[in-house]
């Protein structure tokens, strides 16, 4: 399944490209692949689809449209770019926690990119507030225990990071158009009954979405508060989905069970903003990361930056980036430990 979906939006995925027929295709059969196979069963089940389907497609290509052009996430960057300096605390902090990123780990598993090459991908961070006691300048005075609001970055992730920008924009569309499949399947097992036979099928969709979100097949790893995923076994996990429709397959289902989870998909395809989509904050931060307001003075940068944000209420600060290999920390040479360790 997951290899199948690589090339979702292989074709057609630029904001002013009309979406073609082979396109909605593929996109309706990820639907269901990622929901419930046996909706297939319900006489024209792909007309119903077809407008929710257009209109999710549309919404996510228009999505990473709005995305602004890549930007240098290096150490030499960290000295002007003061979106960095907020976002990591050194520029040895930045080298260290973009290499250590999980897709970032995975992708150079499987490249060798040279010292002159560029890994784009999607930044992506928890933007958290608190409220603390410091000091600030008033005059010629340095006050104590003026009250102020401490901005802090954390939980980076770098996502869909590739050496061409346009296939880490299709692959950012085929995880949004993922998310939104998932939070239908959500929506489906939230109002599954308790009877007997749909809550064995119930708890079979559990699995399913279970199995999904451990293989970051969405966008989980922007919007989860943890690594969920990292390394997983994506071999194993694919065996498990399959093994999940096999044993929906042999369940079968009553037609009013598969119209109410067609209905879920539609309305949630159908309105895809509701539950993922972007929106611009602006902060005015310190250099020492503290807001700016009636509790600080001082110099301060305003700071212009996108978010995500879901109707659950998970909000996630990224940034579209380009980050040079030759940042990249040099490769253990295990050989070389073991012989230091071996004496």
């Amino acid at each position: 399944m997951l290899h199948f979906l690589s090339s979702l939006f292989a074709t057609s995925s630029r904001r002013d490209d009309p979406v073609d027929k082979a396109l909605l295709e593929r996109a309706t059969e990820r639907v269901l692949e990622g929901s419930d196979p046996r909706l297939r069963a319900l006489p024209g089940y792909r007309k119903r689809l077809r407008a929710p389907v257009e209109t999710a497609v549309r919404h996510v290509i228009d999505l990473v449209g709005r995305l602004p052009e890549p930007a240098e996430i290096s150490r030499q960057a960290f000295r002007n770019d003061p979106r960095l300096r907020a976002f990591f605390v050194s520029p040895e902090h930045l080298q260290e926690t973009m290499a250590g990123c999980p897709m970032m780990s995975d992708y150079l598993r499987g490249a060798n990119p040279a010292a002159g090459d560029v890994i784009f991908g999607l930044l992506s961070m928890t933007r958290s507030e608190k409220n603390i006691l410091g000091m600030d300048l008033r005059g010629d005075t340095l006050q104590r225990d003026v009250a102020q609001v401490a901005v802090n970055f954390s939980d980076h992730r770098y996502l869909g990071p590739s050496g061409d920008e346009t296939e880490t924009r299709r692959e950012l569309m085929r995880r949004g158009f993922d998310f939104l499949i998932e939070r239908a399947l959500e929506s489906i097992i939230a109002t599954r009954s308790k009877q007997a036979e749909l809550d064995q099928q119930r708890q079979l969709l559990q699995r399913k979405l279970r199995a999904m979100e451990a293989g970051n097949w969405g966008l989980e790893a922007a919007f989860a508060p943890s690594e969920a995923g990292g390394g997983a076994d994506l071999v194993a996990l694919e065996a498990e989905i399959q093994a999940v429709e096999n044993e929906l397959l042999t369940l079968g289902s009553k037609p009013h069970a598969l119209e109410h989870s067609l209905e879920h998909i539609r309305a949630t395809l159908g309105d895809p903003a509701r539950w993922l989509d972007m929106r611009s904050v602006t902060l005015e931060l310190s250099p020492m990361s503290v807001k700016a307001g009636p509790g600080t003075t001082g110099r301060s940068c305003q700071l212009e930056l996108s978010e995500l944000f879901s109707a659950s209420g998970r909000q996630r600060t990224v940034l579209l980036g380009r980050f040079p290999a030759q940042d990249l920390p040099p490769r253990p040479d295990f050989m070389e430990q073991a012989a230091r360790w071996l004496g």
